[in-house]
């Protein structure tokens, strides 16, 4: 069974205007690390991979502790991620070994302000990598997750959101969210790609 460490952060309202830290963790083998920070309604981080293995990281929900979107951020790797609202940021530590993973907290917004916003519609469900090479996307806003090899990542995305690739430098559109989209369906991205480049 998997041992919990559970971080918590209570930031002042004036946290946002200071300078970003640069945090780092070393996670035991088989354990997670959850990471919230109760003042903010939502926030953003830069991650770091600075070990030798595939960190799993994902963002939670508070009240069910169920999986909103997570990745696998592969060794060396540097990625944005977004936690939203009403979710904790989780590592997870898969392997035998200890596993290093830095993180900066980009911004975010406390509690002192709350706009009502129209909610926009959303649709989870999964992105699929069943090649054995890793697989690139740039989710703008969200994150900028490496798939890889055989592996699944779980997202929750508004209508509209735009999911690209970049195959020889050139950014590629494959997908667009929309109402067609089941929620758990499971999407294969390699068969996104060969589409997308058929109409180029």
């Amino acid at each position: 069974m998997k041992n919990i460490l559970a971080l918590f952060y209570l930031v002042s309202l004036t946290a946002v205007a200071q300078k970003a830290y640069r945090s780092e963790l070393i996670i035991p083998p088989k354990q997670v690390v959850q990471i919230d920070y109760p003042l903010y309604q939502g926030f953003n981080v830069k991650i770091w991979n600075q070990s030798k293995y595939v960190i799993g990281v994902s963002a939670r929900d508070k009240q069910t502790d169920s999986i909103r979107k997570s990745f696998g951020l592969d060794k060396g790797s540097t990625t944005l991620f977004e936690v939203n609202k009403g979710m904790y940021l989780q590592f997870e530590n898969r392997f035998l070994a200890p596993i290093k993973v830095a993180y900066t907290l980009r911004k975010g917004s406390t509690g002192a302000k709350k706009h009502t916003r129209p909610l926009t519609p959303q649709r989870a469900f999964y992105l699929e990598n069943n090649t054995a090479q890793s697989l690139p996307l740039r989710i703008p806003g969200v994150m900028n997750p490496n798939l890889t090899p055989f592996s699944r990542s779980g997202v929750d995305l508004p209508n509209g959101q735009k999911i690209y690739t970049n195959v020889n430098g050139k950014r590629i559109l494959i997908l667009t969210v929309t109402d067609s989209i089941p929620h758990g369906a499971r999407i294969d991205v390699a068969r996104l790609i060969e589409k997308a480049l058929n109409k180029e």
